[in-house]
């Protein structure tokens, strides 16, 4: 079976979804940290699994500034909340963060297997809706303004565990996330495991005082 076929979205439909989907034209492409994928305006004609890597979508101040609106891990698909909010063209810069590997489906095509397939359909659903719901969590970030208390925010808020978080892909991508420097945030870090509030093993962060966290929130 392919690899693709494995992320979540796919749980669960039937052997002859699959073989439609299988049949369907899609393009397999790998690519390398930085490049750019798809260019703000171009026309939004596919659907694409991430199926490892990292991509990113970003726009630009008028001052030069770039201003990073999403991240997209192995599993995740995109663009479908675009596609279902309306939108033909691209609002934005889509980029490789890290090397990745992306399978393209042609939108048209895939749509209307997702349309006739309840299970399909759900599967997509859940992922647009967890992603809304994701980012208007993330909005609020902006509301605090020291680098603790939005990374307090993000432990106790955003992240769904109650006990330890996973930092996503680096600290620079959590950085990103929060909108700080990303030397600013490995401070931060390293300064609440020295408190005892967290403790900071490889990629993953326990949560120790979860008290001390909600009270900068």
């Amino acid at each position: 079976m392919k690899d693709f076929l494995q992320q979540e979205i796919f749980q669960g439909i039937s052997d002859d979804v699959i073989q439609e989907i299988l049949e369907i034209d899609y393009l397999e492409e790998t690519y390398a940290a930085n490049e750019l994928i798809k260019e703000k305006g171009e026309v939004l004609d596919e659907v694409a699994i991430v199926v490892s890597g990292c991509i990113k979508t970003n726009t630009f101040t008028r001052e030069g500034k770039e201003l990073n609106s999403s991240y997209f891990f192995g599993g995740d698909a995109f663009p479908f909340y675009l596609i279902y909010g309306g939108y033909t063209q691209y609002p934005y810069n889509v980029y490789c963060f890290k090397k990745s590997k992306v399978v393209w489906f042609p939108k048209e095509e895939l749509l209307s297997i997702v349309e006739k397939d309840t299970t399909f359909l759900v599967n997509v659903l859940k992922f647009v809706s967890e992603y809304a719901a994701y980012a208007k969590l993330l909005l609020r970030v902006s509301q605090y303004f020291k680098v603790q208390e939005r990374l307090a925010y993000w432990l106790l808020v955003i992240n769904e565990n109650n006990h330890y978080a996973n930092i996503p892909n680096s600290q620079e991508v959590l950085a990103d996330i929060l909108m700080v420097n990303r030397s600013s945030l490995n401070q931060e870090l390293k300064h609440l495991e020295n408190l005892g509030i967290i403790n900071l093993k490889n990629k993953r962060i326990t949560i120790i005082d979860r008290e001390y966290l909600r009270a900068l929130i």
